[in-house]
């Protein structure tokens, strides 16, 4: 492998290295302001916060690891997180929304 080839992949990887860091540290600023507004820390709000995307925060367990807050907050959030309960059907409705009329002709 000649150097100038060597010396522009070695260029290319700490571009990469750089910009993974400076979203990492974009991801763990955006904690303080989502807490300061009440708002759940979830990996969603941090990629919106960030401007980072989602698939960068699951493809980097350090964030969590890193952040205890971070990592407490999303644990504790899905321990005590209830989703609503689905409707039940009333007695005799399959819950299926029934099928339209025929249209007449006309």
């Amino acid at each position: 492998m000649s150097d100038n080839r060597q010396q522009r992949i070695d260029t290319l990887k700490e571009a990469a290295r750089r910009k993974s860091e400076e979203k990492t540290k974009a991801a763990e600023a955006a904690i303080r302001p989502l807490v300061k507004r009440g708002e759940q820390v979830t990996f969603q709000a941090v990629q919106r916060e960030a401007g980072v995307s989602q698939n960068f925060l699951y493809k980097n367990p350090e964030l969590r690891d890193k952040n205890p807050e971070l990592r407490a907050r999303i644990e504790h959030q899905r321990r005590t997180h209830h989703p609503a309960p689905r409707p039940v059907p009333a007695e005799g409705d399959s819950g299926k929304s029934s099928p339209s009329p025929p249209r007449s002709a006309g």
